[in-house]
């Protein structure tokens, strides 16, 4: 069983976003799950051309590291996207990831596969990017497993610390769980 990560942190694993992925893929891994993270930080994908070739050849044209993590998660079985949240949206490099993503929505490359999201951010915002992650999901054909969140002030208190972590990791339990189970989730 493999999972593949994006996360969309300009600060790649460093704060808030990568600390709760690690947790996820934490447990993931001590459950017998190979994971892999691709980091967007740094601009390694470019922004979308438009050109729609991608949907006559079944990659993109550009020369980045989209087509890299694009055949990551065509093995994958289980995905996950994290981001923070900037101004009630994903990142900027999520986003360029996700605009790349074309061909795996409009050919439904995904199908069947589950996703998590993980999302944080400086207040307590997440319903944007969260809604907008899981709809991602939805035209992926992605079952949808769960999500997990936190602000700034959470992680900064070694209770509410304890309590994402402990989420984040519930969460990586229950995505290994419908992967091995090949759950079905009907409201979806």
């Amino acid at each position: 069983m493999k999972i593949t990560a994006v996360v969309g942190s300009p600060h790649g694993m460093e704060m808030a976003t990568g600390s709760i992925l690690k947790s996820l893929l934490e447990y993931a891994e001590n459950a017998g799950a190979d994971t892999e993270v691709f980091s967007l930080s740094g601009q390694p994908v470019s922004p979308c051309m438009g050109c729609r070739l991608c949907g006559k050849i079944g990659r993109c044209v550009l020369h980045d590291d989209f087509n890299r993590i694009n055949n990551a998660l065509l093995e994958a079985d289980g995905i996950v996207l994290a981001s923070p949240n900037y101004f009630h949206n994903v990142s900027t490099q999520i986003k360029s990831f996700i605009d790349h993503c074309s061909v795996l929505c409009h050919c439904q490359m995904l199908k069947g596969k589950y996703g998590a999201v993980v999302v944080s951010s400086g207040g307590p915002l997440f319903d944007p990017v969260k809604k907008y992650l899981f709809d991602v999901f939805q035209m992926f054909g992605v079952w949808k497993v769960g999500s997990v969140w936190a602000a700034k002030p959470q992680m900064q208190d070694d209770g509410e610390h304890a309590r994402v972590m402990q989420e984040a990791a519930n969460l990586g339990e229950r995505l290994v769980k419908a992967i091995q189970n090949g759950e079905r989730f009907p409201e979806q």
